[in-house]
């Protein structure tokens, strides 16, 4: 059996999905949330609550698959998983950049960023004393990934295991395997698989996120001319009401009736439907964020701006994917879609790379 240790989180359905498809009723999924009812995540039988299950059979043919690494999560293993049973670490990004890497000097968050300013002068004081925490707390969990992890997983963007082992040698023993949540044939219905983009919005952002930074790239935005387009920045995923209502102030002072931010929960197909009126999508990420996203505004035709300390950047240069960096904006690349022969490249690579049936056997082969 595959045990999965999961968040209450939509992406989970897929990844249900996925694992399904490849190893039919041999997986439970065990939900790390306090909450009695799930919020994201569709009840189903071989889905239950963690504190539910019972561990006392678990053995050498049973494996562990962790999806996001966190405290309860390495505690569950610690005390319930016994040394013989191997595990896998799926990563998403914030277990590894915000954890592990930010905590080694790695630069997530643009200067102006209104999450740096949070609590102003109470948190200026206590500053040294959580960067003395995080950086335990990161010894900790990579004490914990070297000797409990038998394998990294990256979640699409493979370059993530290479910074890793760049930060951290001693992980360089752990064998990486490969994976993705986003087959796009998956998240994509029919009609979508086979649009283009039919408006010439610009997007900003996927989440309410600080590592979003939002108030660099619109700043950035805002030494152009937009004209009549709309500029939607989704604030309704990841929501932390101090950052949301820095990123709103700024996005009405800079843009006025353009600035279209979205606050309110949207179904996939509503919010894949609208990204298929943005013709321009930029991302001020410093950090492995909004793949999923990045994925289907490149697979409909985008054109896609990543800031240059993006390692997701470097990731799409690698497999041939035609995007634009973020720092070098200019007047003439807002105002010119994509030709149709990048457009049909982006879309081609995409759909060979990540679609259900070739992540399905990457399962297959690598669990």
């Amino acid at each position: 059996m595959k045990i999965h240790l999961v968040h209450d989180e939509k992406i989970i359905n897929r990844a249900i999905f996925l694992f399904e498809s490849a190893f039919p009723g041999n997986n439970l999924f065990l939900v790390f949330t306090h909450k009695k009812v799930l919020k994201h995540i569709t009840e189903r039988d071989n889905v239950m609550l963690y504190n539910k299950f019972d561990y006392s059979n678990l053995g050498e043919n049973d494996s562990i698959i962790i999806h996001n690494l966190n405290r309860r999560k390495m505690k569950f293993v610690e005390k319930h998983v016994p040394t013989n049973v191997p595990v896998y670490w799926i990563i998403w990004g914030v277990d590894l950049y915000n954890k592990l890497l930010a905590p080694k000097g790695m630069k997530i968050m643009a200067h102006h960023n209104s999450y740096l300013e949070k609590g102003n002068l109470w948190r200026k004081i206590y500053a040294p004393f959580r960067k003395m925490q995080e950086i335990s707390n990161a010894k900790r969990t990579v004490s914990f990934v070297q000797r409990r992890v038998n394998y990294l997983v990256t979640d699409t963007t493979d370059n993530d295991y290479k910074i890793f082992t760049e930060y951290y040698p001693s992980m360089k023993n752990k064998p990486h395997k490969d994976f993705s949540y986003y087959p796009i044939d998956e998240i994509l219905d029919d009609e979508l698989l086979h649009a283009e983009i039919n408006d010439n919005n610009i997007q900003i952002g996927n989440s309410c996120s600080y590592t979003n930074n939002h108030e660099y790239a619109m700043e950035i935005l805002s030494a152009f001319s937009i004209g009549d387009r709309d500029i939607i920045v989704p604030l309704s995923y990841s929501i932390r009401k101090y950052y949301q209502k820095a990123v709103l102030k700024q996005g009405w002072h800079l843009f006025h009736d353009n600035f279209k931010p979205l606050t309110d929960f949207m179904p996939l197909n509503k919010y894949d439907e609208l990204l298929r009126s943005v013709s321009v999508a930029i991302y001020g990420n410093w950090r492995q964020e909004a793949i999923g996203n990045i994925l289907v505004s490149l697979y409909l035709g985008a054109k896609v701006f990543l800031s240059k300390h993006n390692p997701i950047r470097n990731w799409a240069h690698e497999k041939k994917l035609v995007i634009f960096d973020l720092e070098n904006i200019s007047q003439e690349d807002i105002d010119t879609p994509l030709d149709a022969e990048t457009k049909e490249m982006n879309k081609n690579i995409i759909l060979h790379l990540y679609n259900k049936e070739r992540i399905i056997e990457l399962i297959k082969k690598d669990f």
